[in-house]
């Protein structure tokens, strides 16, 4: 499940030193432009380096350098021996590396085109819902450091090696293929709760369980559309008010809401304090499956996450208990 990573060497990290010249003389030259700004000194496969007596910087896809792709699934056993590769690859030990970004993704085949499955998934509290691009619907969240992503990885794929060809059986025999993305680019420290997040964290079972709850618990954050059809076992019961709720969400949008709440508060019909209480039973509403009929891509899409989660759990309490003594 760990994609990109971005990482950063000091030499107060090592208990040696590294050779610049030497370590230059290892990479691949820099000669393809990737976008405005990205200069590295050079390559280890698709990993970029720079490196001067300071420091060493890191980053790329740690699946595409393990397994030269990211359409597979990146198993989450295989990132230390990746890290051992790159270190050995190098010439220097990179698992006291600081991280500064981490990605990450899991595929998942859907029954229909992935972007079928973006009008049922809704708002995302603190995040900024984005469909710029047609194939991607992204949640960013400038304000709690993550980016969440779903899109269309066949077509990203595609697009990005310039496939003429449309076959991707070598990869996947999936026809329809949904990445679930996130991406934490600041505040790793404060999402994570580790002072500073190192590439060895990411050999403890305890730390990969964290950011893989993170980002199961983040896609059911997000909210769902649902069928309203009207509840007739529901009459006089708590849940009709949920459905009434969810109702007045769907059909009048949050931003109406929360203008008319607004509203309220300015003509002294509610209090201030009453509109974040009732704003939060309309938000509850929305997150409760109860009395809920949801679509069938919702449903097909929700229990496929769970099943990615308890796929990645597996994988994750099968790591060598001896990699983890290791950083202990």
């Amino acid at each position: 499940m760990t994609d990109t990573v971005k990482f950063i060497l000091l030499p107060s990290y090592t208990k040696e030193g590294w050779n610049v010249d030497e370590i230059k003389s290892k990479l691949e030259p820099f000669e393809k432009f990737h976008r405005i700004g990205f200069k590295p000194d050079g390559f280890i496969k698709n990993m970029a380096i720079w490196v001067n007596e300071r420091k060493i910087v890191v980053e790329g896809s740690i699946a595409k350098y393990w397994q030269k792709n990211n359409v597979e699934n990146f198993d989450w056993r295989n990132f230390r021996k990746a890290i051992d590769l790159l270190s050995y690859e190098l010439g220097v030990p990179l698992e006291n590396g600081k991280i500064i970004r981490l990605d990450i993704g899991v595929n998942i085949g859907l029954n229909q085109e992935v972007v079928d499955y973006f009008p049922e998934l809704q708002r995302l509290e603190f995040f900024q819902r984005n469909t710029a691009r047609e194939t991607t619907l992204r949640y960013q969240g400038n304000s709690v450091g993550i980016n969440y992503l779903l899109y269309d990885k066949l077509s990203e794929f595609r697009s990005r090696e310039k496939l003429i060809d449309d076959d991707l059986s070598f990869l996947t025999d999936e026809k329809h293929l949904m990445r679930i993305e996130m991406q934490m680019q600041s505040r790793i420290s404060d999402i994570l709760g580790i002072k500073d997040v190192r590439i060895y964290n990411l050999f403890e079972e305890e730390t990969c369980k964290h950011i893989l709850r993170l980002w199961y618990d983040t896609y059911f954050d997000i909210e769902k559309e649902a069928l309203l059809i009207y509840p007739e076992r529901l009459k006089g019961l708590p849940g009709f008010d949920k459905f009434m709720r969810r109702y007045i969400v769907q059909t009048m949008g949050w931003e109406r809401l929360d203008f008319l709440m607004k509203q309220g508060v300015k003509k002294k019909c509610i209090y201030s304090s009453d509109k974040s209480k009732r704003l939060k039973l309309f938000k509850d509403a929305m997150l409760d499956n109860f009395s809920f009929e949801f679509e069938q891509h919702t449903k097909e899409l929700s229990h496929k996450v769970k099943v990615a989660y308890v796929e990645g759990l597996k994988q994750i309490f099968k790591m060598p208990k001896t990699a983890q003594k290791l950083v202990k």
